[in-house]
């Protein structure tokens, strides 16, 4: 399975998604940062076609791999897989993750017609749902890109595909820890917190324990999220 995670759109949790809901579940994948391939060249958000080609010959070799386009690398990157003829088809799932803003909407379906355009296919391009408030009405929420699904018929989605807004990825932001990570660690943080004499370790240590109570109800949303996404690229 390889999997781009992209959108025309900055700001829609794309690396994220990569990091914390793809990597963990799927075994042995590398996640490729297209953002980090260029920093060599002149202009940060250009990829040369020489890029482009490394990448593409890299892909062959694996059998699982994450690629996360930038939001500034994505047009060219699009252009490029339509002068490497057939190399739409090294991925075997396009994720586009958008969020409850109407430009990254727009900038959602726009990505999803590009992608339609090289030749992918609609069971191959699957919209998900990101930093959606509990409670919040999906249906009305992201109107506009159920109407734009039922009218064309150029994607897959799930209503249920949801990826709530958590204050978590923040906290692990700079901990080098995935969510999964934080989740599988069995440290007995209550009894640490009792035996420490230190009054800031013993503040570290419940912050620890905060955030990981807090990272096992994500880590399930998240766990749900993969599988329909899995079903659905299946069911294709």
């Amino acid at each position: 399975m390889k999997i781009a995670v992209l959108n025309f759109s900055g700001n829609v949790g794309k690396s994220t998604i990569a990091r914390h809901l793809l990597a963990p579940r799927m075994p042995k994948a590398g996640v490729v940062a297209v953002e980090t391939i260029n920093s060599d060249s002149a202009s940060d958000n250009t990829i040369r076609g020489a890029d482009f080609g490394k990448l593409q010959q890299d892909l062959q070799l694996e059998d699982v791999a994450i690629v996360d386009v930038g939001a500034s690398n994505v047009e060219q990157f699009l252009a490029l897989m339509r002068q490497y003829h057939g190399s739409q088809e090294d991925f075997d799932l396009y994720l586009v993750p958008t969020v409850p803003v109407p430009k990254q909407q727009r900038d959602t379906t726009e990505c999803i017609v590009e992608l339609a355009n090289l030749g992918v296919p609609a069971h191959k391009i699957f919209v998900l749902f990101n930093l959606v408030e509990a409670g919040q009405d999906i249906e009305s929420t992201f109107e506009p890109i159920f109407q734009f699904v039922d009218a064309l018929h150029l994607c897959m989605t799930d209503p249920q595909a949801v990826i709530f807004k958590n204050d978590v990825f923040g906290l692990i932001r700079n901990s080098g820890q995935t969510l999964a990570e934080v989740v599988a660690d069995q440290t007995d943080l209550k009894a640490a917190i009792r035996d420490s004499s230190d009054p800031a370790e013993k503040m570290a240590l419940a912050e620890r324990l905060s955030i990981r109570r807090l990272a096992v109800g994500v880590n399930k949303n998240l766990d749900e999220v993969f599988a329909l996404v899995m079903q659905s690229c299946q069911a294709g």
